[in-house]
């Protein structure tokens, strides 16, 4: 999920933060399982469609992802936030951007190594609040982990920002 921060230099990589991120599960309702799921497609496949659901449907910002890809206990990990769970996840992300002034840009999404799949981005945008935070754009860098299934298991989003910077910007009005 994504608060955000200064833009870093194109070639820097995002470092996992030192601190724990915050679970935030507790404030979502668990929805109803979502469709049937594509298991055991190839990597390449996957990838494929995460660089679709992140170049145009911006899914960090707005949580509109292909569900049938993801397990539906899916862990989603960001430096500032922890989710157990697809429809939370989903639930999550759609009350913190406003789609329509939030931007993900520069998405590079590949096969990683082992059982994982990558991306690296730049995404900016303006938070569902009444003062209108502006984020100033953020790196970010995500690693999906495959389950045993095929299906994604974990999603661990990393930032060039910190934690703190994310929400002192949360707090800034825009």
């Amino acid at each position: 999920m994504g608060f955000a921060g200064l833009a870093c230099a194109a070639t820097s990589r995002p470092r996992p933060a030192h601190a724990v991120p915050f679970e935030w599960g507790f404030l979502y309702k668990a929805g109803p399982p979502s469709a049937p799921k594509q298991r055991s497609l190839p990597p390449s496949e996957l990838a494929s469609i995460l660089q679709r659901d992140l170049a145009e449907k911006k899914y960090i910002l707005t949580g509109d992802l292909t569900p049938s890809i993801f397990a539906d206990d899916c862990r989603f990990v960001d430096p500032n936030n922890a989710v157990d769970g697809l429809a939370k996840y989903q639930q999550a992300l759609s009350l913190l951007f406003k789609p329509e002034l939030s931007a993900l840009e520069d998405v590079q999404v590949s096969v990683g190594e082992g059982r994982t799949i990558v991306a690296d981005y730049t995404a900016t945008g303006e938070l569902k609040l009444p003062w209108h935070p502006r984020i100033a754009p953020w790196r970010g860098h995500i690693t999906w982990t495959l389950g045993t299934d095929g299906l994604i298991a974990s999603q661990v989003d990393v930032w060039n920002i910190t934690r703190w910077d994310a929400i002192r910007q949360t707090f800034t009005p825009g």
